[in-house]
């Protein structure tokens, strides 16, 4: 299909016009905090970035509540559920190197058991203290998301206990 490249943020097709536009896909992010106020990511097991540490998260479904999707992902990721606590951060990055352009919302969670289990795309999870976090941490704004939690602890606006309640499915 002919699609006109004169816009950067969408193409046409020039057949019978539908236009076609270059969004940043919605992806979710969960910092789990235990009392002691370490935070659990994970190793990722796939590309872009395998072996990196990353937050516990990913992209929305289609028409997906951002709520329901991060509980979705945490328990893929972890296999346990989680309530979320605090909203921390959003932030666009890109899905490695000339990936997809992506708009992540990052949220603290509580999980409802400490007994974890990696599965899904992740290869390992440990809890890091926010002080001394991993080098290698696969994307810019889980660095960004981490920087503002560890700030928000400290001043004492982020807590691991505190839970809202949000509607949604």
């Amino acid at each position: 299909m002919p699609l006109d490249d004169h816009c950067a943020s969408r193409q046409q097709c020039r057949a019978c016009g539908r236009i076609w536009y270059h969004n940043s896909a919605p992806c979710v992010g969960g910092l789990p905090l235990d009392p002691e106020g370490r935070v659990l990511l994970g190793k990722r097991g796939i590309e872009p970035f395998y072996g990196s540490w990353n937050v516990i998260g990913g992209f929305l479904q289609y028409g997906e509540d951002p709520f329901a999707g991060l509980r979705r992902e945490v328990k893929e990721e972890l296999g346990v559920g989680c309530d979320i606590v605090d909203f921390v951060t959003m932030a666009p990055d890109i899905y490695g190197p000339s990936g997809q352009a992506l708009l992540n919302i990052y949220f603290t969670v509580r999980l409802h058991s400490m007994e974890i289990a990696p599965q899904d795309d992740v290869i390992e999870a440990r809890w890091f203290s926010l002080e001394r976090l991993p080098e290698d941490i696969a994307f810019q704004s889980d660095r960004k998301a981490l920087e503002i939690c560890k700030m928000h602890l400290r001043a004492g606006g982020v807590r691991a206990e505190r839970t809202y309640s949000f509607s949604g499915p």
